[in-house]
């Protein structure tokens, strides 16, 4: 019989890890291949090209077009999907029981929606919360009345 393991994702739009909880154990661990990275570039950095320029209707006057999606969000959705396919690959080689993710509410969506129907089984709890940047006791203490008994 297969030991309980939960995993908890600790996530938001450009960092990630993984901790394991154990019943019968008294905090978490972060797995060993568990901490995901994704850089912030400032916005110059990601758009290469200038704006388009649009002509008011009325003088002289010229404004850059605004592009539709905003690429740091684009950046946080890639990074994301490449976490919840991560965590589907692991859900397949059955490494772990349950699932609770903590992040920020977009983070969360962005995560939800990149979950497969076999994660969505898995998931225990999810939980609004920034706590990316927090040590790994200062989740466990925040969170351990929504963990697995």
């Amino acid at each position: 019989m297969k030991q309980d393991r939960t995993w908890i994702v600790v996530a938001d739009g450009a960092k990630a890890r993984i901790l394991l909880y154990k019943p019968h154990q008294k905090g978490v661990q972060q797995l060993p291949d568990g901490e995901f990275h994704d850089s912030h570039p400032a916005t110059h950095d990601l758009v290469t090209e200038r704006q388009p320029r649009v002509h008011d209707s009325v003088g002289h006057a010229r404004h850059a077009v605004e592009p539709r999606i905003d690429p740091h969000d684009q950046r946080e959705t890639r990074f994301l999907t490449r976490l919840a396919a991560h965590l589907d690959g692991a859900e397949q080689r059955g490494e772990f029981e349950h699932l609770v993710v903590v992040a920020p509410a977009t983070a969360l969506g962005e995560l939800r929606k990149a979950f497969g129907p076999h994660l969505h089984k898995r998931l225990f709890s999810e939980i609004v919360h920034d706590y990316a940047h927090q040590s790994n006791d200062y989740i466990y203490q925040h969170i351990k009345d929504s963990l697995p008994l």
